[in-house]
């Protein structure tokens, strides 16, 4: 417990509140969403996935790991079977006023043992008898003081085992408790000196730190867990926005709709009624699929841009078909890609309106237009589903290229990009999620590398991926100038007859049902027939 004056010290206590063994097989997940107790993990068997809170990381045998009170953890399963013990505790503290050193109370708080994540250990041979044995105990034993010794003879080997190691930086440490506390505290009025008190640095510091660590400020983190509770409160029948606002930490029901307006982007009235919405899309990036893969199927959808190639008056035609399809769709939110923000207010002449980022990742889009329709449940068992099936492609594709690379080149009207390796969901799809190696000359640090066929350089790239778009403004000729250059024809894909004409992945990587079509393709295109992995299309 945290006190300005710091007049309080104090004591703590771990008590077991269960042990478990759980298991299960390849293709299957475990989930541990909201557990009120903390939890040490330990992966007896098995390899996959681990995702605590936002934090993703692989998992494999003889490896602990430290899940916080509250916070959501889900393992993905890549081998044939997962063994894990889990072993959950709470933590009492015992605060002693040094004026009132007599009267001692005991208060259930989270646990500060550990940072949560992956606990280094040397002793993970050690560690897990003494897990056998506590499993075990808590079986065959009705002995709740027997336990409790056991457990703490357990906790005590794995802080020796962390004490022989080098420490984490007190620092980390400070800013761990923070978060706890902006966690169990964020309804009430918290300012940065506090804060920065906790953990023992200057505001300048703290805030440095926090930015480094966590990936946003620390006003950043509070808001987002403001909002997130109050999404939770706006969920419930007969919620009421006033009420709401005072519960999360804004006396001001009007700053908090402003502030929840630019988070989840729309009002917190027009939220609590999401679930009968009727949505419209306009898109360039397939968002009406997103939308089906969440159960939800939209009364229009259109796409607005103009594409090279189609003169003025075409476009101004096109343009007026597809708007009057919006007007005669009459939706209650109207959903746009970025490519259409141009159109934002004219849109929210329509309906009221959400422009997503384009800011390379595709599952940010996704999840967002799941919270807003109040999908996220469908979105985490889609995504989750496409992690499984990302995880067996992988398997399977590095098994058969064996090392060999790839590359992918879109050819437009006015002249050629080979794809890089990052800042795309194309990009990250193959050579991230899918583990494929890129040919030379592919960009590491780029989303693209723009130049006229001509300057092709050196690819040696395996196999090679032809990505034609914008045909009617010329991309054929940019094609065919493409195939003269003495850089191409020295290419092993080409050499070898491994260049395949794909549909526009670009398009299809912002959407999980799009991405599901490029894996499927790239096992056939590299001779594994889809029948044989066990997919669908």
């Amino acid at each position: 417990m945290y006190d300005r004056n710091n007049s309080l010290t104090k004591r703590s206590v771990q008590f077991l509140t269960s042990i478990r063994k759980r298991g299960c097989a390849k293709d299957s997940r475990l989930r541990f969403s909201g557990f009120p107790s903390a939890m040490l993990c330990f992966i007896a068997e098995g390899r996959g996935t681990l995702l605590i809170g936002s934090e993703r990381r692989d998992f494999e045998p003889s490896q602990l790991y430290y899940v916080d009170c509250d916070t959501e953890a889900e393992l993905s399963l890549a081998s044939e079977r997962l063994e894990v013990y889990t072993i959950a505790f709470e933590q009492y503290n015992d605060h002693a006023g040094t004026k009132q050193a007599a009267a001692v109370q005991m208060h259930r708080e989270s646990p500060d043992l550990f940072i949560p994540g992956l606990i280094r250990t040397r002793k993970s041979k050690q560690i897990l008898n003494r897990i056998e044995l506590l499993y075990e105990a808590s079986r065959h034993s009705s002995d709740g003081m027997r336990l409790h010794l056991q457990f703490q003879e357990l906790l005590y080997l794995i802080l020796q085992d962390c004490s022989d190691r080098p420490r984490q930086h007190t620092a980390k440490q400070g800013l761990h408790h923070v978060i706890q506390f902006m966690k169990s505290h964020f309804h009430d009025k918290i300012d940065m000196k506090t804060l920065s008190a906790m953990a023992n640095l200057t505001p300048s510091s703290f805030s440095r730190l926090f930015k480094k660590t966590m990936g946003e400020s620390p006003i950043e983190y509070l808001t987002r867990i403001r909002i997130d509770s109050a999404k939770t409160l706006l969920s419930q029948k007969g919620s009421k926005v006033r009420e709401v606002s005072a519960a999360v930490g804004y006396e001001d029901e009007f700053h908090f709709s402003r502030i929840f307006h630019r988070a989840v982007g729309v009002s917190p009235t027009f939220y609590m009624k999401r679930n009968r919405l009727k949505v419209a899309v306009a898109s360039c990036l397939q968002l009406q699929n997103s939308l089906l893969s969440l159960g939800v199927e939209p009364v229009a959808s259109v796409n607005c841009c103009k594409n090279p190639g189609m003169g003025e008056v075409e476009y101004e035609y096109f343009f007026t078909n597809q708007w009057e399809q919006l007007v005669r769709s009459a939706p209650d939110i109207l959903i746009g890609d970025a490519y259409h923000k141009h159109l934002y207010d004219k849109f929210c002449e329509i309906a009221p309106s959400v422009v997503l980022a384009s800011d390379g990742n595709w599952i940010v889009n996704y999840r967002k237009m799941a919270d807003i329709l109040g999908r996220k449940p469908e979105a985490e068992q889609t995504i989750h589903q496409l992690e499984l099936r990302v995880t067996e492609a992988k398997g399977l594709l590095q098994r058969k290229l064996e090392g060999k690379t790839v590359c992918v080149i879109q050819v437009s009207h006015d002249g050629i990009g080979i794809q890089g390796a990052i800042d795309h969901p194309l990009n990250e799809l193959l050579y991230r999620d899918l583990g494929l190696r890129p040919g030379r000359s592919v960009p590491l640090h780029a989303k693209m590398l723009e130049l006229p066929p001509e300057w092709l350089p050196p690819l040696e790239a395996d196999y090679l991926f032809i990505l034609q778009k914008h045909e009617r403004a010329g991309s054929d000729h940019i094609y065919e100038r493409l195939c003269g250059v003495p850089a191409w024809k020295s290419i092993h894909a080409v050499k070898n007859g491994n260049v395949k004409a794909v549909p526009h992945w670009l398009r299809m990587s912002w959407t999980p049902s799009g991405r599901s079509a490029i894996i499927n393709e790239l096992l056939e295109l590299t001779g594994i027939p889809v029948e044989e992995a066990g997919y669908g299309t």
